[in-house]
């Protein structure tokens, strides 16, 4: 009888794993990366409430960035984001100045609904009548919410303007 339960239940769980969906692990890494251009472009169009569409509106939403700059912080919570991301569109660039970003080398790790991402993150844009371009490195955590990626964590380390060196500086292997 317990060889017969056991078969029975063994058969059960194999049964509803293999009624699981399979998940397309290309086409989420491709609905991330979306959601991470998305994000610059909302961004560089200073449109908050599209920006603001991407991210986790919680208490435990996060961001740390470092720049050049001494201090590093650390916002945490949706409305201390929101707040930093605003300020930023504010003092953000001359309208005059045209800036292209690229995400580059991305590695992404899907489990479940959750989602962690380190790129590249590159800028370029042309500064009295020179080219110039900075390099930062980005890591977003993510979580699936009704079908759709969300930044719940990013933290990005940004290497100032810099027109003389190679775009192979920072290597991400």
């Amino acid at each position: 009888m317990k060889k017969l339960s056991f078969a029975f239940l063994s058969g059960m769980v194999l049964l509803f794993s293999a009624c699981q969906p399979k998940i397309d692990i290309e086409k989420e890494k491709g609905s991330i990366k979306a959601v991470l251009e998305g994000e610059t472009a909302a961004f560089l169009a200073k449109d908050l409430d599209k920006l603001s569409s991407f991210y986790v509106q919680d208490e435990l939403n996060t961001r740390l960035q470092q720049t050049c700059s001494v201090e590093h912080p650390i916002y945490r919570g949706w409305s201390n984001v929101k707040s930093f991301l605003e300020t930023m569109m504010k003092e953000s660039g001359n309208e005059n100045i045209s800036y292209k970003n690229s995400k580059e080398d991305l590695i992404i790790k899907i489990k479940g609904d959750c989602a962690w991402v380190v790129n590249k993150d590159v800028w370029s844009w042309e500064a009295n009548g020179k080219p110039a371009t900075g390099y930062g490195i980005q890591t977003t955590f993510m979580e699936k919410i009704d079908g759709n990626w969300k930044i719940s964590m990013f933290s990005y380390f940004y290497r100032d303007r810099v027109s003389e060196v190679s775009k192979d500086t920072i290597v991400v292997k």
